[in-house]
């Protein structure tokens, strides 16, 4: 397993090495048929000798390994793709190259070699090859793994072996396994990233050429060039045709059906009623509403995301030339327009009506490739079966069934792109691995997007149902109180120096952190700091606290009736009525009531935000709204839709024209500060000639106004023609935005009760 960085000829191999890097460089297997079987199992064997295994690399996923080096063989031949690259024992093993054939690379390695491998064969004239290795396991980890005294024959055989055969996923037997002191497994080649082969054989070709240049006659090839390729396919074929009128004549039919054969029939038999199913599919409503378009940023990472009305997020553009990839190719032309609303100058070169003929998948597009996948009721999208993929440098869809060719093809023009050749291939050995558990996936994604762990006493706070929810362990709690005398497990000091922390404390409770002071959360347990005297809270439950546990799956079940409980027990002793998502960000309860403290937070814990939605492809209902949340627990039953948003009454009676006047009047009445809705501005004969009034005014005549349309210019205009009102009368105004609902507190800190928790 060479490191060196330039091509070089081996002449004990009797190969062109490229080079290969274990420490980083990707290390595939390649796809093994039956006709293929016994020159590996050769190859194999004869390396099974203790003297030649070495440590495992890094990357490698086994105990040992046996380096070797393999030839790669462009072979455009090969009926599936003329890109194909067959992998062969070297030169000396003796033979031709169909003698020495093992398998081909499989399709998403050709990107990598084929073009690069295929210059350097022909321009040099010599046998190409790179290092690899043969897998070793320890046998003990092996489930097979059992002493000799239990061979009841006593002749040193093993009885499973009798009827032994080698195959493709077996090519060497228990007993000589055993004997060897190692499972073997796969055969792995080391194939450096596309960019680094590409860049070794310009590398090799050019210093040849010079070389070349300088010699007057040319210099005759090494040892080991492969001279007879042509003849040795033109014999194949004779033989296997041969072979196929023998068979025809017999039977009727041209050959032995092959393991390929039936793996390629049985993948053409399951996407046949994928077919119908899509077209009923493509003429039913997809269910998304209020598409539109934004930008966001993650440490210097900038993505244009398409999301629906509820928050969830139905597509992505890949900047800079896209593509847009959907969840749903139903919605592309509703989120084409949100694009370009948005700003994004999106070019579709061809009709999406005429491209009717979609299939019901989606494209996950990165690292080189286009990922093409099935969708499948409550599946996330990196949970789906792989149906075929793209390559864009060569423009080259591969499709595991025939049957899909056309409209994989529909989708990839839909995406912006056409391809230029369109082949059947056999999926690789990890994404048939990825298909088979995809097919036995549940069918459900979960609720629970982050996990906690809340102490015993604490989630006694929360009824029974809804405690599993909250990730705590009674039992492993129980264990610790009776070691530690409390039913907090052990402190584990990671409250460092983290500005993050120290916001989201300071943000929860309105008050700067105490950075001497430190103690055990009172959730968890983890050492933890304070914003008020005694209640600690660690980073960890902070944020659970502002982001929630729970998310929404589009389809309902137990967590549902756990967010019930915990909005309409919010909506009971902390607000008086239903929260705003923002007022969630601030405990208003009376500190005092450390107990109340807990409970709210661990309230919050159970409310899912509408931005952590989680859908499947097909979901059961779209994601809900915040109000439709609070609907869904029975908060709004009074709410009627008007054009100024959800008239609604207060808990204490007043009439609201919002959700946000009501969210301001329950903080009012829930803190005991004394209100009067709608009351007259005084009357001015330029200010005021039609009767303005405020939303509320305080028991020392300040008025309170709060300003939900700002957007709309007759409306802003009202507002400025108020302000001058009261600065004309001498009159204390307070003004809410939606963006106050988090610090109501501070804004009416004034007005509140010295004890409260303002």
């Amino acid at each position: 397993m060479s490191s060196r960085d330039t091509i070089q000829y081996a002449p004990d191999a009797g190969l062109l090495m490229i080079p290969g890097d274990p420490a980083k460089d990707f290390a595939p297997g390649f796809a093994v048929f039956d006709d293929s079987v016994p020159a590996l199992r050769a190859f194999v064997l004869g390396w099974l000798r203790k003297e030649n295994v070495r440590p495992a690399p890094p990357k490698a996923k086994c105990d040992a390994v046996l380096p070797v080096r393999v030839g790669l063989v462009p072979r455009p031949d090969n009926d599936y793709d003329t890109r194909a690259v067959s992998v062969a024992a070297p030169p000396h093993h003796g033979g031709s190259v169909l003698d020495r054939h093992m398998g081909y690379l499989y399709s998403s390695a050709l990107h990598v070699t084929s073009e690069s491998i295929r210059d350097l064969t022909e321009e040099a004239g010599t046998p190409v090859g790179c290092h690899g290795w043969i897998e070793l396991h320890d046998l003990e980890a092996d489930g097979r793994f059992y002493d000799d005294e239990d061979d009841d024959d006593g002749d040193g055989e093993d009885e499973d072996d009798a009827d032994w055969e080698p195959s493709r996923h077996e090519l060497v037997s228990w007993t000589e396994q055993k004997a060897f002191g190692y499972a073997v497994g796969s055969v792995r080649v080391l194939l450096p990233e596309r960019q680094t082969v590409r860049a070794l054989v310009d590398s090799y070709l050019a210093a040849r050429r010079q070389e070349a240049d300088r010699c007057t006659e040319k210099e005759p090839a090494p040892t080991g060039v492969e001279q007879g390729l042509r003849r040795a396919l033109a014999e194949r074929l004779a033989i296997r045709l041969r072979t196929g009128l023998s068979h025809r004549a017999a039977g009727g039919a041209w050959g032995q059906e092959t393991e390929r054969d039936r793996a390629r029939q049985r993948r053409d038999a399951e996407a046949r009623p994928l077919l119908r199913a899509w077209a009923t599919y493509q003429s039913s409503p997809h269910g998304f509403r209020d598409l539109r378009a934004v930008t966001r940023s993650v440490f210097h990472h900038t993505r244009i995301l398409v999301l629906d009305g509820s928050g969830v997020e139905v597509g992505q553009y890949h900047q800079p030339d896209g593509p847009l990839t959907l969840v749903d190719e139903r919605v592309r032309a509703e989120a084409l327009d949100a694009l370009r609303v948005h700003g994004v100058d999106v070019d579709t070169s061809e009709d999406l009506v005429t491209l009717g003929g979609f299939p019901d998948a989606v494209v996950v597009a990165g690292g080189g490739r286009w990922s093409l996948r099935l969708s499948k009721p409550g599946v996330s999208r990196g949970g789906l079966p792989e149906a075929g993929w793209f390559d864009p440098d060569s423009g080259t869809l591969t499709v595991y069934a025939a049957s899909l060719a056309e409209p994989l093809t529909v989708l990839l023009r839909r995406h912006g792109v056409r391809p230029l050749l369109v082949t059947w291939g056999t999926p690789r050995e990890e994404v048939e691995r990825h298909n088979l558990r995809a097919a036995v996936a549940p069918a459900g994604i979960s609720p629970v997007g982050r996990s906690s762990r809340v102490t015993a006493a604490a989630q006694r706070l929360v009824p029974e149902p809804h405690r599993r929810w909250l990730g705590a362990k009674p039992d492993a709690g129980e264990a610790l109180a009776a070691k530690a005398g409390s039913l907090l497990p052990p402190l584990v000091d990671d409250t460092v120096e983290n500005p993050y922390y120290r916001r989201a404390l300071e943000a929860l409770f309105g008050a700067p952190v105490d950075l001497a002071g430190r103690g055990p959360c009172r959730l968890c347990g983890r050492s933890s700091q304070s914003a008020r005297q005694g209640l600690f809270y660690c980073h960890g439950c902070c944020a659970l606290a502002r982001n929630g546990v729970l998310r929404d799956t589009g389809a309902d079940g137990a967590w549902t009736e756990a967010i019930v409980y915990a909005l309409r027990r919010l909506a009971e002793i902390e607000f008086s009525g239903p929260p705003s998502l923002a007022q969630l960000d601030r405990v208003c309860v009376p500190f005092e009531d450390s107990d109340l403290v807990d409970e709210v937070m661990l309230c919050r814990f159970l409310v899912p935000r509408p931005g952590s939605a989680l859908l499947s492809a097909r979901p059961s209902r779209p994601a809900r709204t915040w109000t439709e949340w609070l609907g869904h627990a029975g908060l709004l039953t009074d709410g009627v839709r008007t054009s100024m948003g959800t008239a609604t009454t207060a808990t204490d009676g007043h009439l609201c024209r919002s959700l946000f006047e009501r969210h301001v009047d329950d903080f009012l009445h829930h803190w005991g500060v004394a209100h009067e809705p709608e009351p007259a501005y005084p009357r001015h004969p330029e200010l005021n000639t039609t009767g303005l009034r405020a939303d509320w005014r305080l028991a020392d005549g300040t008025f309170v106004e709060a300003l939900g349309l700002m957007a709309k210019e007759a409306y802003a205009a009202k507002v400025a023609r108020k302000r001058e009102l009261a600065r004309h009368h001498g009159l204390r105004l307070v003004t809410v935005t939606a963006e106050d609902l988090g610090r109501l507190p501070e804004v009416f800190a004034d007005w509140l009760p010295e004890d409260s928790a303002g």
